[in-house]
């Protein structure tokens, strides 16, 4: 039984009975491991691992590339030679990804001077945490514009060769409503990383609004001349995110101890921050993550803030994620993911507005049945008929998926 006060202080999650693997892949949360890490490596090595499972973590939770970085430290035959070519070529992938991101922000950069951008993660969290663009996993190029300028930045990497991936909805007539009830949009260009475009941080317009764009929540923080959030504002960011998705892969929980490492934030400010935003839970849940899997020290300033009663059932839920975070990711229902949204905030106009998502059209709704935007009203009573017909959809899917078959799971 959880006490109440390991409920506020602490995290009861207990990373060794997941297995040695799973441990050893926790000592790789730095660049380069620490001494206590690179003798715990040792240790785990001398008591024998199933390298094929070391490898299939190291996939799953994309930290391949920090994998490489702490186990080539070891003198020859600690690992198997097997495992450490192919996480040297997972490295070497991850390192040609990230100049093709690189290219692909600057490239947006330059032709879109007067746009109002932000590189969101990514590249930003990569230069700044890590300082090693290679090290840091390379997934989607999640840009930030401002909604006044969505139009424009979207005619300038068309002209730079993305594609949309829907075009059909982004030029679609009802065009209002899906851009209200979205927060980004998918960009494809052969050769490189998607790229998400945003033209709100988080799907809910009050989680983590920027309402001044020349505000001092900007700021060049990384060497590459990337504009990004300051440091207390990504760190609030870095968090809101991992807890949307239950903090299902590790690498969303690694930026946390690697921001905190190379950067000094004034606690009081963030704390006001995150209570503004109803984000205090996210950020408290994190830390004490970070402190129980990476070994992150949490000062009393960092403790400060702490105050909330985080629930056995969510701490399992995490721990259940983390184990298959790519069945969840892609079996979560549209009601699952609205439920951690409400659990995980306090602030009442974020409640409203998740409230208000499950009368408001999308874009699901959309492509299920397309109608002209003179009739785009009847979207209003239809959505709850073509919300259970995605919901049966998703379940056909998932259950050929147990029986063995690869199906596209369809969009919530």
């Amino acid at each position: 039984m959880i006490s109440h006060y390991h409920r506020i202080f602490e995290c009861p999650l207990d990373p060794a009975e997941q297995g040695p693997e799973f441990e050893l892949v926790l000592t790789c949360c730095r660049p380069k491991p620490s001494e206590a890490h690179f003798l715990r490596q040792q240790e785990l090595a001398a008591v024998g691992l199933d390298t094929a499972k070391v490898l299939e973590l190291g996939i799953r939770h994309k930290i391949s590339p920090l994998l490489h970085c702490n186990l080539r430290c070891h003198p020859v035959g600690t690992f198997s030679a097997e495992l450490l070519d192919k996480l040297a070529e997972q490295h070497k992938r991850n390192r040609y990804r990230a100049l093709q991101a690189l290219q692909a922000t600057h490239e947006l950069l330059r032709a879109g001077q007067g746009l109002r951008l932000i590189v969101m993660k990514g590249l930003d969290v990569a230069a700044r945490a890590y300082g090693d663009l290679a090290v840091r996993h390379v997934g989607d190029i999640d840009i930030l514009v401002d909604p006044e300028q969505l139009g424009e930045a979207i005619t300038i990497l068309k002209a730079q060769g993305w594609s949309l991936d829907q075009p059909e909805i982004f030029s679609a007539l009802n065009r209002k409503i899906l851009l209200r009830s979205h927060h980004d949009w998918t960009l494809i260009r052969k050769r490189f990383p998607h790229m998400e475009l945003h033209w709100r941080a988080m799907h809910s317009p009050f989680e983590f609004p920027i309402d001044d764009w020349r505000s001092s929540t900007l700021s060049k923080k990384s060497n590459l001349g990337i504009l990004g959030l300051n440091n207390e504002d990504l760190l609030i960011y870095l968090c809101l995110h991992g807890a949307k998705h239950k903090w299902g892969r590790l690498k969303w929980l690694f930026d946390l101890p690697n921001l905190l490492d190379t950067h000094d934030l004034d606690w009081s400010q963030l704390w006001q921050r995150a209570d503004q935003l109803g984000a205090g839970l996210a950020v408290q849940q994190g830390l004490l993550m970070a402190q129980q899997y990476c070994g992150l020290d949490l000062s009393p300033a960092i403790k400060s803030g702490f105050g909330f009663s985080i629930s056995p059932s969510s701490w399992r839920a995490i721990c259940t994620f983390q184990q298959d975070p790519d069945l969840w990711m892609e079996q979560q229902t549209h009601t699952d993911a609205w439920v951690n949204h409400i659990l995980g905030t306090r602030k009442i106009n974020i409640l409203l507005w998740y409230f208000a998502t499950i009368f408001y059209p999308n874009a699901s709704d959309y492509r299920l049945l397309k109608l002209p935007s003179w009739l785009h009203m009847l979207y209003f009573p239809l959505r709850p008929i073509l919300w259970s017909i995605r919901q049966v959809q998703i379940r056909q899917a998932c259950k050929l998926k147990t029986m063995g078959a690869r199906p596209i799971v369809p969009e919530r």
